[in-house]
């Protein structure tokens, strides 16, 4: 409210427009939890949560089940062309930020979002369609 203190034009009395400015703020607020939905710990049924306690961590994986998802990650990833397949090791394996990846390719960030996008979905179609195959 303060930092909008100048557009205030006196038209109205100064508490509908705070109170204006109060419901606009709550507004957004819901339309961006409705768009990014966040899931709490408390939303969740006992069986859900129990479910999500019995899970593994990553660490108690076995050198089998990281073998073997090693060997399905580079069996998809063949899939895709040489720069799709290099642009999803970057990010996703190796862990690096857009601005790394524009850095090394000279690629502007957009290029990279969108290039990185597709590569994703090829691989979540080939992904499905090895599932169907099973």
């Amino acid at each position: 409210m303060f930092a909008r203190l100048d557009q205030y034009r006196g038209e109205t009395p100064l508490a509908h427009w705070v109170s204006r400015i109060a419901l606009n703020t709550c507004l957004d607020r819901l339309r961006r939890q409705k768009a990014r939905p966040e899931l709490r710990w408390s939303d969740l049924s006992e069986v859900e949560q129990e479910l999500i306690r019995q899970t593994p961590s990553e660490e108690a994986a076995t050198e089998v089940e990281l073998n073997s998802s090693r060997e399905l990650i580079e069996r998809l990833l063949a899939g895709l062309s040489e720069r799709d397949a290099w642009l999803i090791r970057e990010l996703e394996l190796v862990g690096r930020t857009i601005a790394e990846v524009c850095q090394r390719t000279g690629w502007n960030a957009g290029v990279t979002r969108i290039r990185a996008f597709r590569a994703r979905r090829r691989l979540k179609v080939m992904f499905e369609e090895l599932k169907e195959a099973r």
